[in-house]
């Protein structure tokens, strides 16, 4: 093999933008990914979202990360000749009148200013629709469709000659190795002992009379992309099965009902495990004991606003010129 500087494993998001980011910088790299169909990557939603949880907040960094998200997957659409990136407003209804109260307040406060769109006060998306108390109308959102990322930037790689389709032997970690393998890293001898929490997540596709002009989220995400709506997603810790389960897809259902009681037609399920951690931030940085063995992973369900900020950032810790953040410094662990 060439001389290489750093050597990935895998090509889900992390992998694909980390690999990318050294390419920026000059380095050589080699990615070792045998293009496995489970990957959680292949799988997600891809939806990036300011504001979560049942609480309806700002999510962790969201300033540092959404305001340059766009910029940054418009310009890899180009550089890698690809369409992906789906920008659309994202509503979330409100549940009570108390809700729509406390964000009649927070619409004018300039934490929330760079996020929020419009707040409604009223039913406005479709008479199936529950949300008699309004909602809101969020910018700087959007979804991301990962597969095609994942698999134009697998020909951007093959051009240059820096993808092996192989199986990575542990032993080959001779050479600045960083593990982007997702929820496989818990096979990994290196970092099995890390504390990751994978997840199965089940999604359903479904045909239904709903406006296409917004991903609706709330209990449930529903995703207008190719004539169907994406409805997610479930949540289990201990069925790590990469096929969807008919419990899963039963939640879905009854979890949706509270959220759009009109028709639908159920076109297909499917399931994935995400890498999520024990307190929800992301692994990155260098083995104790091996200082050429990295760890580049753990972004569960929120890869597509996460990676590309935390790529650079690691990218600048090896050159020296930032530090990671301790939160998710690898080190935070030992």
């Amino acid at each position: 093999m060439a001389k290489v500087d750093f050597q990935i494993i895998g090509q889900g998001i992390a992998g694909t933008l980390l690999g990318l980011a050294l390419l920026e910088r000059g380095y050589r790299i080699k990615i070792f990914d045998p293009n496995h169909p489970d990957t959680s990557s292949r799988k997600a939603a891809g939806i990036y979202n300011p504001i979560t949880g049942r609480k309806m907040v700002k999510t962790w960094m969201a300033d540092d990360l959404f305001l340059s998200l766009e910029d940054f997957y418009s310009a890899l659409e180009k550089k890698i000749g690809a369409v992906f990136l789906h920008t659309m407003p994202i509503y979330r209804p409100f549940h009570s009148f108390e809700e729509q109260n406390d964000w009649m307040v927070k619409k004018d406060s300039a934490e929330y200013s760079a996020f929020l769109a419009d707040v409604l006060t009223h039913p406005s998306h479709s008479p199936d629709m529950q949300d008699a108390h309004g909602g809101i109308v969020l910018k700087n959102g959007g979804y991301v469709d990962l597969p095609s990322l994942l698999e134009s930037a697998r020909r951007y790689f093959q051009e240059l000659n820096v993808l092996s389709e192989g199986h990575f032997n542990f032993e080959q970690a001779s050479i600045r190795t960083i593990y982007c393998d997702g929820p496989f890293a818990t096979q990994n001898p290196y970092w099995s002992e890390l504390p990751f929490r994978p997840v199965r997540g089940e999604l359903i596709d479904i045909k239904c009379q709903l406006p296409t002009d917004r991903i609706v989220n709330r209990g449930v995400f529903m995703v207008p992309r190719d004539g169907i709506f994406r409805v997610g997603s479930t949540y289990d810790h201990d069925n790590l099965v990469f096929e969807p389960q008919q419990s899963g897809v039963n939640e879905l259902q009854r979890r949706l009902k509270s959220l759009y009681t009109g028709a639908y037609e159920l076109v297909q399920a499917t399931a994935g495990v995400r890498p999520a951690t024990h307190d929800r931030k992301p692994y990155i940085g260098w083995h104790p004991k091996n200082k050429a063995v990295g760890v580049f992973n753990g972004f569960g369900t929120k890869g597509v606003s996460l990676v590309p900020y935390f790529s650079k950032l690691f990218v600048d810790s090896i050159e020296g010129k930032k530090n990671l953040i301790p939160e998710v410094d690898v080190s935070r662990v030992f």
